[in-house]
């Protein structure tokens, strides 16, 4: 078993903040790592962002499960190819169709795109439920943010 199996990917991020939020923090970490070049520890982008730190932590494992960001060392990451080129200096403006590779390819996509193809189709609420069973999490809202993705 290789080091990214081991890893258990996060369905449902455990902070149920905002998709504004959540994309705030992603901007963070592209910036404070000059675009990608040096890893940041995440207490930096506490401080940038002045949201708890048990809110950047709590998406931390779900952006790595998506793909965006990555872990470098312990409170030490690193944004993907792919979150760089989705930011933008113009906030609103960020190229979205330039994170649909990773989070196509992570598991989040691949099990609510599995459940519907077993089941035929799926409304918002069964996937719900269904990432609720999976995640072992029990706050429909924090499910609910892994759908905005």
């Amino acid at each position: 078993m290789d080091a990214n199996e081991s890893e258990v990917t996060t369905l449902v991020p455990t902070s149920s903040m905002s998709f504004e939020n959540q994309v705030l923090i992603l901007r963070a970490y592209v910036i404070l790592s000059d675009k990608g070049s040096k890893p940041i520890h995440y207490k930096k982008v506490v401080s940038a962002t002045r949201l708890a730190r048990t809110q950047i932590s709590g998406v931390n494992e779900f952006f790595i499960g998506l793909g965006l960001i990555k872990r470098t060392e312990k409170g030490t990451y690193l944004p993907s190819k792919e979150l760089v080129r989705f930011y933008s200096k113009d906030l609103g403006n960020e190229d979205y169709e330039k994170l649909r590779k990773p989070i196509g390819d992570s598991t989040l996509f691949s099990s609510v795109k599995g459940f519907i193809l077993i089941h035929g189709s799926a409304t918002e609420s069964e996937i719900i439920d269904y990432l609720l069973e999976e995640s072992g999490e029990t706050t429909r809202s924090r499910a609910k943010r892994s759908l905005e993705w």
